[in-house]
């Protein structure tokens, strides 16, 4: 379940997953103002399906920003509660046209970095949205493979290392 905004839509995704026995995870999309088109803070994510028969997988965010704004929410997400399985899957940059096509700003090497910063941020479930592609999704899985995890990020040192949001 993902890319939701209201936490009603999000109970009734989580409500018809249950119903036929699947096991689900849930994922909002923050804007640059940090919070959901309904205004979800990414710190509330958590408690949207408490009181349901079945716990989420995982939790967290995507889309709907760039990496550094995902990065922010996922302190957020993780700062709130340390101990959930927390999920991040930011766009690869931000859209543009380029005459009739969009393209996306993120580099693969943009890609590894929000990668490496996830772990650090505490992210257990790491992908890419919009603008993804298997160059980006490969330099991810190097960044990696090669990474032993580090302090948590700063806001600060995330727009240092990847860019403002």
């Amino acid at each position: 379940i993902e890319t939701m905004s209201a936490p009603d839509e999000i109970r009734a995704a989580a409500e018809a997953a249950i119903r036929v026995g699947l096991p689900y995870t849930y994922t909002g999309s923050f804007d640059t103002a940090g919070r959901t088109m309904m205004g979800l803070l990414p710190k509330d994510i958590h408690g949207v399906t408490d009181g349901l028969s079945q716990a989420p997988l995982g939790v967290g965010a995507n889309c709907g920003v760039g990496a550094s704004d995902i990065l922010a929410s996922l302190l957020d997400m993780t700062e709130a509660k340390p101990e959930a399985t927390v999920i991040v899957k930011g766009n690869c940059g931000i859209p543009e046209f380029r005459g009739t096509e969009i393209h996306y700003s993120g580099t693969p090497e943009l890609m590894a970095d929000y990668v490496r910063l996830a772990v650090d941020g505490g992210a257990k479930i790491i992908g890419g949205c919009c603008g993804t592609s298997f160059q980006h999704l490969a330099a991810m899985r190097k960044a990696l493979d090669a990474h032993t995890k580090a302090d948590r990020p700063t806001v600060a040192a995330i727009v240092e290392r990847i860019g403002p949001m």
